[in-house]
């Protein structure tokens, strides 16, 4: 009861601040900044582009992508963090390229990836898949080292196999670890996503984006913007629900 009265109010605080955010908006665009466009113009704008299927088109398109590279960062990031985690050569290997490449700006390189790949489906599912799989890869790898040791040393004390301690204690434990690191991953495609069509603005979101810019109609840009912020939320929230349904048993998650 105490914690869905605790969520009722983290609910009504975020649902308040947005109507303040709004309502801020409303007023500098009726007074202060005459370039913003009313909310209305902005809805009108979003309805256009529905009714005439050009941005759920491209939605459709973006989707692919996320989808494709994220699917892509999951299958080689999940065995790769476990293989770092559990085996000391792999780890001692991979290390320091892992730890190289998740600091590289992948959005300064994305001319490059587009020079390699050209400006479709590809060069989109490229670069969310470098954008996803490091969270993926790292938090793995975190869950596997922190396997608990006690649990470890009772494997042992029954002279248990090493795939019997990675199936049976290292990977149960390392789930919310996981789970986390998806959770990032999402959020970091859609980021790659998004970095992507500015920068290849020929077709899909990118190319809308660039047509209504050269319009100077900022409610088409504005409504654009507001829809991938959508999906930024929808996504991680998704897996956030599954992360919730998958660790019912844990009370801190």
């Amino acid at each position: 009861m105490l914690d869905m009265e605790q969520r009722s109010h983290r609910v009504g605080l975020q649902a308040g601040f947005g109507v303040f955010l709004f309502a801020v908006y409303v007023v500098a665009a009726a007074t202060f900044v005459e370039q913003l466009p009313m909310p209305d113009l902005i809805l009108d704008a979003f309805v256009q582009q529905v009714e005439e299927e050009r941005l759920i088109n491209a939605f459709a398109y973006a989707m692919r992508a996320i989808l494709l590279g994220f699917f892509t960062a999951v299958v080689v990031g999940i065995p790769l963090g476990l293989a770092m985690g559990v085996n000391r050569f792999v780890e001692e290997f991979m290390d320091p390229y892992v730890n190289a490449l998740y600091v590289v700006p992948f959005a300064a390189l994305v001319p490059a990836f587009i020079i390699w790949f050209g400006t479709g489906l590809q060069v989109r599912w490229v670069i969310v898949f470098m954008f996803a799989v490091f969270p993926i890869i790292i938090n793995t790898f975190e869950g596997a080292k922190t396997a608990p040791d006690n649990l470890l040393e009772v494997a042992d004390s029954f002279n248990a196999g090493r795939m019997f301690k990675i199936k049976s204690v290292i990977v149960p434990h390392e789930i919310p670890y996981i789970l986390a690191g998806l959770r990032l991953g999402i959020g970091r495609a859609v980021k790659g996503l998004v970095v992507t069509e500015i920068i290849v603005a020929v077709s899909g979101i990118g190319g809308i984006l660039k047509a209504w810019s050269a319009a100077y109609k900022l409610e088409g840009v504005i409504s654009i913007v507001l829809a991938l912020m959508a999906l930024g939320i929808l996504l991680p929230w998704v897996l956030k629900v599954i992360h919730q349904r998958v660790l019912w048993w844990d009370p801190g998650h």
